[in-house]
């Protein structure tokens, strides 16, 4: 199953919590080129489509519009704002 489909069932069943996702608040990203971020990114966070920022819950979503894929979406945030 991949990653995508995998949080939106985790956000439908009735019994979700989002304290139990991973909190990525205090990660540490390497000073170094887009690919190292987001491999120290997708470590912390393990599911990049939903994960935890203190309290706030945070479910990614795309319009796929663009045909981006995640990767390049990543690359692009952790290049520009790290």
């Amino acid at each position: 199953m991949d990653l995508k489909r995998q949080a939106e069932q985790q956000l439908q069943r009735a019994d979700f919590n989002k304290y139990e996702l991973p909190d990525i608040t205090g990660i540490s990203l390497p000073n170094a080129g887009p690919q190292a971020k987001a491999r120290a990114f997708l470590r912390a966070a393990g599911n990049p489509y939903l994960f935890r920022v203190g309290d706030i819950g945070v479910h990614v979503a795309f319009s796929g519009e663009t045909g981006d894929t995640l990767q390049d979406r990543m690359c692009r945030l952790l290049s520009k704002s790290i």
